[in-house]
């Protein structure tokens, strides 16, 4: 089983040229500072990046039309994406050249920066300084509408990242969604024709992202970077995570609601034990930046009592949840719910351990 990325676009231009490249970067304000502000989605966007692994398969959304690309390479055992020249404080550290510039495009403006240009006359700078690249196979460029999906995904009687992506450029997809993606497009005749497009290529050398890069004692500016960083490499905590598992953030754990669905901020999928064929994770942890507290534990406890309800008893068993945090606040056994306490573990980062609830 595989994990897979999906990616909203607004023009049929842009989708050609990276069908052609087999590449795709997300385009975002370019970082000046050597430390991206709290309120900025800097880290979110590194922490979707961070999910992916070398295999992972790569599907493109553009008006009403899901789009196959390519299976992403890089890394296999940490997040496997490319840094894109110094437009972020990532892209300095790791003294990256810039290989891919879309500033060349007719349709964009071009600044004095090389990388960073306009997508309108006058109006924010954007760069792309992080860049998936993707294998083509013989199914690039194939298409199914994306009711197609939909229709598949109404069987499951709970909401799954695909569905739930309103508002985003991309998103994470269980490894139940990419199966049943790839299945539908296998299956489609419709292909779009990508061999006619802007004349850019790439130039000099490619980074491709390391571990060194980031370290679980790096000083936090939001919970994203915590994100980010734990995605980016499991291998601090192989302890009692291994890589056998697909990667996915900010999945939607919650019935169906009109909004503010609760959302996990990261759930791992066995690629060996799937549940519900891996549309329910075997692993949820929640993070908070500095100190998790009662809070956070009432969170995971609702995350398992909907999880309880749409699974059986056995698959149910398969499933634990990890609070992961710098510090573990004191949380007495008195002022939870203790019905799911076997189930979940909290993990102090400053102290590499385990902590207890308090009687």
């Amino acid at each position: 089983m595989n994990g897979g990325l999906f990616i909203a676009l607004y023009d049929e231009d842009s989708l050609k040229l990276y069908l052609n490249k087999g590449l795709y970067g997300f385009l975002m304000p370019p970082i000046k500072e050597s430390v991206p502000s709290s309120h900025s989605r800097h880290y979110a966007i590194l922490a979707d990046y961070a999910c992916s692994r070398e295999g992972a398969d790569l599907f493109f959304f553009l008006k009403r039309k899901i789009v196959y690309g390519g299976k992403i390479y890089g890394n296999k055992e940490i997040g496997s994406f490319y840094i894109n020249g110094k437009t972020s404080p990532l892209g300095r550290k790791a003294n990256a050249e810039l290989f891919w510039d879309e500033s060349k495009r007719k349709k964009y403006f071009p600044t004095k920066t090389p990388g960073v240009f306009k997508i309108a006359k006058g109006g924010k700078d954007k760069a792309q300084p992080f860049l998936f690249q993707f294998e083509r196979k013989d199914d690039t460029g194939k298409y199914i509408i994306s009711d197609e999906l939909y229709f598949e995904l109404g069987k499951f009687p709970y909401p799954l990242p695909s569905n739930s992506m309103q508002g985003m450029g991309f998103c994470t997809l269980t490894p139940g969604e990419v199966s049943t993606l790839t299945t539908l497009i296998s299956q489609s005749e419709e292909k779009i024709d990508f061999t006619s497009v802007d004349e850019i290529n790439k130039e000099g050398n490619e980074t491709l992202f390391q571990k060194d890069l980031v370290s679980i004692e790096d000083k936090l500016v939001n919970e994203a970077q915590l994100e980010f960083t734990i995605l980016s490499s499991l291998e601090p905590f192989s302890e009692f995570l291994s890589d056998d598992y697909v990667l996915c953030r900010q999945v939607p754990i919650s019935p169906f609601k009109p909004s503010e669905m609760d959302r996990a901020d990261i759930c791992l999928y066995s690629m060996n034990q799937p549940i519900k064929n891996g549309t329910i994770p075997n692993i949820i942890i929640e993070l908070k930046k500095d100190v998790a507290k009662k809070d956070a534990y009432i969170q995971v406890s609702r995350y398992l009592r909907w999880l309880e309800t749409i699974t059986t008893p056995d698959e149910f068993k398969e499933i634990r949840v990890y609070i992961i945090a710098h510090k573990i606040g004191r949380i007495k056994k008195s002022k939870v719910d203790l019905k799911y306490s076997d189930k979940i573990k909290l993990y102090s980062i400053d102290s590499s351990e385990f902590i207890l609830l308090e009687d």
